[in-house]
């Protein structure tokens, strides 16, 4: 099967099963949207039945499940029980201020974690290199919703430079909106380049061990052009796979993020709406999240075969 043709495969089964489990995990949860939504007092029964027949929720589970797959396939992912809204309307509301919030924290995350890995793999065993590495593993034990914390503290309570909530557009106040991302963003940010750190230092050092540096050393090169023109370079190859991870799971932990610094983002509807057992809106933003997951790691898989020629020769010729 030919290379680009397997990946279209590939998206379709991921998309499938993550449809198929968000369907079956929703409904397992107690309780039921009529009800949420209307309240436990006073609730008339042929009132309750209506809503249910108009909500589609008197259909038998696979019925409906094969019914809302139908339509997905074909990019309707129906209307919020609640509101009524078309579920593609609010993740287009939400899904931009999601993908800047991901965006910056991985610029954060990278302008950390670079240079810091670098700098431990070049003294390893050192004592800036235990200091890092200590560092990298605080950030990746601690919870965001523990530096999220420490971070209103310091800049909001304290010096009273940013604002610990709050959302403002940026075709609105660029400025303004800069000033409410920063928190929430530097939050996700510093969580991934505990985790990215390592992972540099790592592939850093694999390099520096190699063959081709030790014969670059013998030619009298000096240190620090090994580490940067060569072994660095080389090591973004591997470090660019966790990187593609990484943003990925930048989305799932805007979830926390957002809705701690109430950012009106994918993750916050998602939030929203499971409490109000909502199921299309839910279907749709995690359908949504699973997409862009799968296609980040497609880029990553194309962005392979730029940094190492060798990557897409070969896998051209598995291709024919």
């Amino acid at each position: 099967m030919a290379g680009p043709l397997k990946r279209v495969v590939d998206i379709i089964v991921v998309m499938l099963c993550v449809a198929t489990m968000v369907f079956i995990l929703l409904r397992a949860i107690p309780g039921d949207p009529v009800l949420i939504m209307g309240g436990l007092d006073n609730i008339d029964a042929a009132a309750i039945r209506q809503a249910r027949i108009e909500m589609g929720l008197d259909r038998s589970l696979p019925e409906q499940y094969l019914l809302w797959l139908a339509a997905a396939a074909q990019g309707d992912l129906g209307a919020s029980l609640r509101s009524g809204n078309r579920v593609s309307e609010l993740i287009l509301q939400a899904l931009p201020v999601t993908l800047q919030l991901g965006a910056i924290a991985l610029v954060i995350g990278l302008a950390i974690s670079v240079p810091a890995g670098i700098a431990a793999a070049r003294r390893a065993g050192g004592s800036a290199d235990v200091g890092i590495t200590a560092l990298a593993i605080l950030g990746i034990s601690t919870p965001p919703f523990v530096v999220a914390l420490a971070l209103i503290y310091l800049f909001a309570v304290v010096l009273k430079l940013l604002p610990t909530s709050g959302f403002v557009p940026f075709t609105e106040a660029p400025l303004e909106n800069l000033r409410h991302m920063i928190l929430p963003s530097l939050t996700l940010g510093l969580v991934a380049a505990g985790v990215l750190v390592r992972m540099m230092r790592r592939c850093v050092l694999d390099e520096l061990g190699e063959d081709y540096v030790r014969l670059a050393r013998s030619k009298g090169i000096s240190e620090a052009r090994v580490t940067y023109r060569h072994a660095a370079r080389n090591a973004l190859i591997p470090f660019v796979t966790i990187v593609g991870v990484e943003a990925g799971i930048l989305l799932s932990g805007a979830v926390i993020t957002e809705t701690l610094f109430a950012v009106p983002g994918l993750g916050r509807l998602m939030v929203d709406n499971i409490n109000q057992r909502d199921y299309p809106v839910v279907q749709g933003a995690v359908l949504v999240t699973a997409v862009i997951y799968v296609l980040i790691n497609s880029g990553v898989d194309a962005l392979y075969a730029l940094l190492d020629p060798r990557i897409g020769a070969r896998a051209k010729r598995n291709e024919t």
